[in-house]
């Protein structure tokens, strides 16, 4: 019997997600020390912008476009500093969580592999997949939001973590409610 035609959309798009989710999880190891370099840029950028904060200065010699483009890009710069401000504690976690998101990634892709390839075990590792892929991302939104320091960063991959748990809840209902008959009495060969 062949693979249904739902088993190939599922498993597609379970190969998908994970994917994504891979790269997403491995981007998270790297955000503490992206966030510093971005931090030192920032600094090194506001080092090095002209200052007339000094009244010794003849007033002809500032013009007030440049004392208001002063203002503005010391406003942005610290806007950006606070929006990308990770505590000590959102910095451990975040790589934390990449890394052990590196597994249940991979375990999602491989559900999704078996799946299409017709395993006597391939419903019962994506309901496991699914499951632990939702009970992963609620953890993480938890962690991330737990800490009355985190950021813009932190609040924001929690957020996205909704996306994530929607579509698994869909591809779970959507494995519950399908004809299941092709995955049932398959014989392994040796």
């Amino acid at each position: 019997m062949k693979t249904p035609t739902w088993a190939i959309v599922v498993g597609i798009l379970l190969l998908l997600g994970g994917g994504c989710s891979l790269t997403k999880n491995a981007q998270s190891i790297y955000t503490p020390q992206m966030l510093e370099m971005q931090q030192k840029m920032m600094n090194k950028m506001a080092d090095s912008s002209p200052r007339f904060e000094n009244d010794s200065l003849p007033t002809h010699s500032i013009s007030e476009e440049s004392k208001a483009n002063n203002e503005v890009f010391k406003n942005m710069t610290e806007s950006m500093q606070e929006m990308f401000f990770m505590s000590e504690f959102t910095k451990k976690w975040t790589v934390r969580l990449g890394i052990i998101g590196l597994i249940v990634a991979s375990i999602y892709i491989l559900s999704g592999v078996f799946l299409l390839i017709k395993k006597p075990f391939s419903i019962q590792l994506v309901y496991f997949a699914l499951l632990l892929s939702v009970l992963f991302s609620i953890t993480q939104s938890v962690i991330l939001t737990s800490d009355a320091a985190s950021g813009f960063m932190a609040k924001s991959s929690a957020l996205s973590n909704i996306f994530g748990i929607v579509f698994d809840i869909i591809l779970l209902i959507i494995i519950v409610l399908m004809d299941k008959s092709a995955y049932k009495g398959i014989q392994t060969t040796a």
